[in-house]
């Protein structure tokens, strides 16, 4: 049987989960990074978003991409979802990293969520910016496609199984 290299190579990665850790390491390879690939919109404090790191891929000591979140309320479904952000090293595309990284990012905050129902987390949601992605309506992650942003991009949400809806009266709104 042939031995895909592509599949060997990302055998070795090592997907480190520092959801809410503050990891100094993390942090500093992470922003180096994003400084790197001139990636960060302008406007944007490398520092502020370093603190929304939910996973950092490692080959090794070297970094090849991350996943961050911020909690928004979406309205059309009425609960709180952590958007998701990846961004993959342009040395490791192509090879379905973002797939992993949206499945362990999902289990980390979900776990998270769990420790803080203060939070009232519901899921993630990510809004697919790479018009490559999102052929079928559920992704290998389980993100489901929700609709579309006024820009044409794919909305997509993969709720957390433990989360409950909250009760409401026939035509009232819950509170967020």
């Amino acid at each position: 049987m042939a031995v895909n290299p592509k599949e060997t190579a990302t055998q070795d990665l090592n997907y480190r989960r520092v959801w809410r850790r503050a990891d100094r390491r993390v942090m500093e390879d992470v922003i180096a990074m994003w400084r790197r690939e001139n990636i960060l919109p302008a406007g944007i404090a490398p520092e502020e978003r370093a603190m929304e790191i939910v996973i950092a891929i490692y080959d090794g000591d070297e970094i090849a991409g991350c996943l961050t979140a911020d909690i928004h309320v979406l309205p059309r479904l009425r609960a709180k979802f952590a958007f998701c952000r990846s961004f993959i090293v342009p040395a490791w595309r192509g090879r379905r990293l973002t797939d992993r990284l949206m499945i362990d990012g999902h289990d980390e905050l979900r776990q998270w969520a769990e420790a803080h129902p203060e939070e009232g987390l519901a899921g993630c949601a990510a809004i697919y910016e790479n018009r490559a992605l999102g052929r079928h309506p559920v992704e290998p992650s389980g993100l489901c496609l929700i609709g579309y942003t006024p820009q044409g991009r794919q909305l997509r949400v993969l709720w957390f199984d433990s989360y409950r809806l909250p009760q409401t009266r026939t035509g009232q709104r819950p509170q967020l």
